[in-house]
């Protein structure tokens, strides 16, 4: 249980690390939606989106800011912060979300690049708002950098964007621990699972798939991963968001709505199954499905940044 919990929350964190970048992105006024930001994480590209630039590095800051969120140590972001932030006499008088917020909005004034954004899971932590560094919460105003005074609404602006984000990221959360549940059972309902707990490991954690991704990944010809692809969709597990079969690309179905790429089911949603019964046998089907899933949270990992791959 320990193992598929912590596998969960690595697995939600590097998408949470995605969606809080895109925010900060596009606060710099970069033209990029998450969905391409969720591409280059998953080291690919989606036939119709834009081309990355090769002149600009929109993603020169994310190793060092992910390296920061893992960072045990609580004073190390806070000690690379510039000296010209501080907390006025009148600070305590405030909330601390106002406190935290204020902190970003100097931050933004001193640096005219994207840490000021990716800074605020550290201010929302250390004024004791959250347990930990929550990356989906990264963000701020454009205000923040263009007034010397925000005015009320743009304070109001910036607290409905961060309960929009704190809200979608509890929601990806939850869509996360039922995509974990349909695929153990479609473990247990298939007669020969063969690599399907490999690939359903490897989605958790890399959401966009595509066969020579898989083939890569899982040591499998590109034929046996389009099958096993093919499979996932059957089982409603995965969907296919391109129609060409020389550059097929998969998503799971939550994001494949919430990215466009589907349309959302209509009327009540359906009931979800009973919780398997408890046996031996599947707990240890289990156990080697949550082994997978932290053998391919390593392997990403220990990877050095995403590589750009054809399907």
């Amino acid at each position: 249980m320990r193992c598929r919990l912590f596998c969960l929350l690595t697995a939600w964190n590097r998408r949470a690390t995605w969606s809080g970048y895109a925010r900060a992105l596009q606060l710099q006024s970069a033209e990029v939606d998450e969905i391409d930001v969720f591409s280059w994480g998953c080291g690919l590209q989606i036939p119709g989106r834009p081309l990355r630039s090769t002149t600009l590095d929109l993603f020169d800051r994310f190793d060092a800011w992910a390296a920061a969120l893992a960072d045990p140590d609580p004073l190390a972001w806070r000690d690379t912060l510039p000296t010209a932030i501080s907390a006025p006499a009148v600070a305590t008088q405030h909330p601390a979300l106002v406190r935290a917020l204020d902190q970003v909005r100097q931050h933004a004034l001193a640096d005219g690049g994207i840490l000021p954004w990716l800074g605020l899971p550290f201010a929302l932590r250390d004024s004791g708002l959250s347990a930990s560094t929550l990356p989906c919460l990264a963000g701020g105003a454009k205000a923040f950098r263009l007034k010397r005074k925000p005015d009320a609404d743009d304070w109001l602006a910036v607290l409905r964007a961060l309960e929009r984000s704190a809200r979608e990221g509890l929601e990806r959360l939850h869509d996360l621990e039922k995509f974990h549940r349909n695929a153990q059972r479609a473990i247990v309902e298939a007669f020969r699972p063969g690599a399907l707990p490999r690939l359903l490991a490897l989605t958790h954690h890399r959401p966009l798939l595509s066969p020579q991704g898989v083939a890569d990944a899982l040591a499998l010809s590109v034929a046996g991963a389009s099958k096993l692809l093919e499979r996932a969709v059957a089982a409603d597990l995965l969907v296919e968001i391109t129609q060409r079969r020389s550059w097929r690309l998969f998503l799971p179905p939550d994001l494949a709505v919430e990215f466009g790429y589907a349309a959302p089911k209509r009327g009540r949603p359906a009931k979800e199954p009973p919780p398997l019964p408890a046996s031996r046998d599947l707990t240890v089907a289990f156990d080697a499905f949550d082994q997978e899933m932290a053998a391919i949270d390593k392997l990403l990992t220990s990877a050095r940044g995403p590589k750009l791959s054809s399907p």
